[in-house]
């Protein structure tokens, strides 16, 4: 398995088939998934999660990967870039989540700060944005702590969000 960042605490890799189990705390949580415009998913979607990192990893560099504790080894969440289209922009966007267990820690935080300086030097990318809805507040507080700055509102996937973006 192919570590992209390791900080301070955390181990961030790529997603595997024997990730299954641990991403179900992630994704099959419906207060995990609050605000996600794909919403809670079943056994067969979280296969197919891992099948579409595996395509982003080979297609783009990067996607969705799996947060550990560096010391416990304990499943902390995911988190990653994303390319979507958002009014008529490519962007390339920054996304967590976070089991509940492992929420308030500051691991949000040290996984984006990771994620920037992975997109920094192994991507040479100028700029990563951050899509939240506004009620997200948890989230808002993270891209906040982390240098991001509001740029616009928009629609994406039928979702009203804040769209956010930070220099590299």
């Amino acid at each position: 398995m192919l570590i992209i960042v390791e900080t301070e605490r955390l181990c961030i890799r790529q997603i595997t088939n024997e990730d299954a189990k641990n991403l179900s705390k992630v994704l099959a949580d419906p207060v995990v998934m609050q605000y996600s415009t794909v919403g809670v998913h079943t056994e067969e979607q979280i296969n197919d999660y891992i099948a579409n990192c595996k395509k982003q990893y080979d297609l783009n560099g990067y996607g969705h990967w799996a947060i550990f504790n560096s010391v416990t080894d304990d499943f902390v969440g995911v988190c990653g870039l994303n390319k979507h289209k958002v009014d008529s922009d490519d962007v390339i966007h920054i996304n967590y989540r976070l089991a509940t267990d492992q929420q308030g820690k500051g691991y949000a935080v040290e996984s984006t700060y990771g994620v920037l300086d992975f997109a920094k030097k192994s991507l040479n990318l100028n700029a990563v944005h951050a899509l939240i809805e506004s009620e997200n507040v948890s989230s808002v507080k993270v891209v906040n702590r982390t240098g991001f700055q509001f740029i616009k509102s928009s629609v994406f996937r039928g979702f009203e969000i804040d769209i956010y973006q930070v220099a590299l």
